[in-house]
């Protein structure tokens, strides 16, 4: 398990799905990310904080959770959003974090 002020990542099994991480925000529902959804969400959320990518806003519908991620870019980090809920502000060394400790789950399985 990661835990940071800003989020908490754990592993889990489900018998159709296998290895899942489950990323968990201060009062938003829980996403359960596939090894390879977390892995892509990790480059993603890296290229993002690292400036080698444009685009401001990340989706993805993970297919294991009932709850989609998405997030939007800002000029100070990232803003993770969840209909019904206040977002969540990750600031760029935030973002890295979680980028980070998406990437070696994804990788220690």
């Amino acid at each position: 398990m990661t835990a940071t002020s800003a989020f908490e990542l754990s592993a889990c099994q489900r018998r159709g799905f296998g290895a899942l991480t489950t990323l968990r925000l201060r009062g938003q529902p829980d996403r359960r990310l596939t090894l390879q959804e977390a892995s892509i969400l990790a480059r993603a959320l890296a290229a993002l904080a690292g400036g080698r990518s444009r685009e401001p806003h990340i989706y993805m519908s993970p297919i294991a959770s009932d709850q989609d991620f998405e997030a939007r870019a800002r000029a100070d980090g990232i803003v993770i959003v969840a209909e019904g809920h206040a977002g969540v502000t990750l600031d760029w060394t935030e973002t890295r974090a979680l980028a980070e400790a998406l990437r070696t789950l994804a990788e220690s399985a």
